[in-house]
């Protein structure tokens, strides 16, 4: 007897809503910043956390979470130049990494003091975490952030310049992703230089005329209580589906 196609199609979404593993990385690289300390970004812009100042802003990188409830505590942020180690940056065990919301963005700056008091509820999305590699130092040497959970694996990464692009990130631009943040993101997705540079906000691109879209990592996400209400819901649904197809038959 041939298996009731409605009935597969309830239980896939089932075994999806109560926790199957995502395809994607649970949190990928968004921007950084290669303006050396001495120079300004190109084309007279400036960016709308630090206005237009030598530098802009020190050596900062912009990561996003993808996965949501996304426990980050003792992951590893490693930082290279041509090749070789820069820095190795691990995140504190503070209680506000144990859960970050899917859309969190997490600034990590050497010149930036540390502030995590973030609250996504009242639509604050960003987390800054202070500590010091060098960013705005690697212009030209393939400048690459790998990102490491707490036992070490590589859930993203390297990406960077010298992966995509291959080369091109100027001493007074920044290197940004211009696509929407999501699962599919990968080192090789669409990864430019600019000179938009948006310190702790979505990336921008094309002159300011695109503006990265978060909604669907920021929609609402059902609570386990609610997810197993509804599953319950679709486990009904089947059998309902599977009596059907028996009296049919």
């Amino acid at each position: 007897m041939k298996p009731d196609v409605r009935f597969v199609a309830l239980l896939t979404g089932v075994a999806a809503l109560m926790g199957s593993p995502a395809l994607g990385a649970p949190m990928i690289l968004n921007e950084y910043n290669a303006v050396k300390d001495a120079n300004f970004l190109k084309n007279s812009a400036s960016d709308p956390y630090f206005g237009q100042v030598a530098g802009n802003g020190g050596d900062w990188m912009e990561l996003v979470v993808i996965s949501d409830m996304l426990d980050v505590r003792g992951w590893q942020i490693e930082t290279n130049q041509a090749g070789s180690l820069d820095a190795l940056i691990t995140l504190p065990s503070d209680p506000v990494f144990a859960a970050l919301r899917s859309g969190t963005i997490l600034t990590i700056a050497e010149l930036v003091p540390t502030d995590l008091s973030y609250n996504p509820a009242a639509n604050d999305w960003w987390i800054n975490y202070q500590a010091s590699f060098s960013a705005g130092d690697s212009t030209h040497s393939n400048f690459q952030v790998t990102i490491r959970d707490a036992s070490s694996q590589v859930v993203f990464g390297p990406a960077g310049e010298g992966i995509n692009p291959a080369s091109g990130i100027g001493s007074d631009e920044v290197f940004k992703l211009e696509e929407n943040p999501s699962a599919l993101i990968t080192p090789l997705s669409n990864y430019n230089d600019g000179s938009s540079s948006t310190f702790g906000a979505p990336n921008v691109w094309s002159k300011g005329t695109i503006t990265q879209d978060f909604s669907a990592l920021r929609s609402v996400v059902p609570e386990p209580a609610s997810l197993l209400v509804l599953a319950g819901g679709l486990i009904g649904l089947a059998r309902k589906a599977r009596r059907t197809g028996r009296h049919r038959a």
